[in-house]
């Protein structure tokens, strides 16, 4: 795992770097696919200025995995607090992530959904896959399917995702509704 931590409008002291480093290696034993040499965290500590609150400090943590990105993002009034909360949240997203690695199998290559409501079924407690209520169409990302966007959208924790669909090769976005279901934005070509 590598890890940068990234300082703005603020000097962390080297205590406050090696908390902050100390916290992120601690979620190594989560996940062996965190634990992964070609992980790649970047920690972005802000000071800001902010009249309407004292939570002043902004920390944003990205943490490249294998086949996604999990984000955390917090305000707090000290950096110290403000990893605290952040790796709270890394934790569940983390969590939801080694959920989706069984979708893959050893190669990388997607797992058809069928194969996995039948795997679903057998597993106790295992998270439905997610349906799409909603498309829209449009007229070229990275490709993925369906599910798998909205689950990386949900690891982001955005209201949105933009992807390439890799079962018909179209630009589509995925978007979290009022209602807490799921929508679909797809490019259309002339």
């Amino acid at each position: 795992m590598q890890v940068s931590i990234i300082q703005k409008h603020i000097n962390l002291s080297e205590a406050q770097k090696d908390y902050i480093q100390e916290k992120i290696e601690n979620l190594k034993h989560l996940s062996q696919r965190v634990d992964d040499e070609s992980t790649v965290v970047r920690v972005d500590v802000e000071h800001n200025n902010l009249k309407t609150t004292n939570k002043n400090i902004s920390l944003e943590v990205t943490m490249v995995v294998p086949h996604a990105v999990v984000r955390a993002e917090v305000m707090a009034t000290n950096p110290e607090e403000a990893i605290d909360l952040a790796v709270e949240k890394l934790k569940k997203q983390i969590e939801r992530y080694k959920g989706k690695q069984h979708r893959r199998d050893q190669s990388g290559k997607w797992i058809p959904s069928s194969t996995l409501e039948e795997i679903s079924s057998t597993q106790e407690g295992a998270a439905p896959v997610s349906k799409i209520t909603k498309r829209k169409s449009f007229a070229d990302l990275k490709p993925m399917h369906e599910e798998e966007a909205v689950e990386q959208m949900e690891l982001l924790e955005h209201d949105f995702f933009a992807f390439q669909n890799e079962e018909n090769g179209k630009f589509g976005v995925v978007y979290r509704r009022e209602d807490g279901t799921y929508g679909l934005l797809e490019l259309e070509s002339k």
